[in-house]
């Protein structure tokens, strides 16, 4: 017994202690070992976003190192097992703070650290922000002539929003900053 390398070839002699023996020593068949080297399998997971909104699809695609010709997949969320979730790609709606990782056992010949765990994958998940505007005129109503100067209040607009100005349903040209003046005809209906 012992532990060969590729391509060692192992015969044995016999000596026979026999009486009146022929073709003495004998020597064996030729035993030529295929050692197959060690193949650590490993596994790493990506998802298609991250940050991501509430009610988005996330894609998570594995990249498996020596899984074999069939490699047997396991998505786990939070440590659960997936039901479905047994191919090289898993795609679901995560929530905040969800951690996914992927178990792959590999059928290739040798393999070392079998099955393999993947990396952890936590999702931030941002929560939906209604976005809304409401405009106020500096006055309202206003004699002929008269000069009004519009304001946006502006919720979830973010750090930079973008305006654009209307007055009876038609953009305003250069009508793109958080506040508008103009000067009002009677029945102007003025939108942001």
């Amino acid at each position: 017994t012992y532990a060969p390398v590729h391509g060692d070839q192992v015969t044995c002699v016999v000596t026979s202690n026999a009486i009146c023996p022929i073709n003495n020593p004998a020597t064996s068949n030729t035993i030529t070992m295929t050692v197959n080297p060690l193949l650590p399998v490993s596994i790493i997971i990506s998802a298609s976003a991250n940050p991501v909104c509430a009610g988005d699809q996330v894609t998570y695609t594995s990249n498996v190192t020596n899984g074999g010709t069939a490699p047997q997949y396991q998505w786990k969320v939070n440590g659960v097992n997936v039901t479905g979730g047994t191919n090289g790609t898993y795609t679901y709606t995560p929530v905040h703070g969800d951690q996914v990782t992927c178990v792959v056992t590999s059928n290739a010949i040798c393999p070392i650290n079998n099955p393999a765990t993947s990396n952890v994958v936590t999702m931030t998940v941002n929560p939906l922000l209604p976005v809304s505007i409401v405009i106020s005129a500096s006055a309202n109503p206003v004699c002929a002539g008269d000069q009004v100067t519009y304001t946006s209040n502006v919720t979830n607009g973010g750090t930079a929003p973008q305006y654009q100005w209307k007055v009876n349903g038609m953009d305003v040209t250069g009508g793109t900053n958080g506040m508008y003046t103009y000067t009002p005809v009677n029945g102007d209906q003025v939108t942001c």
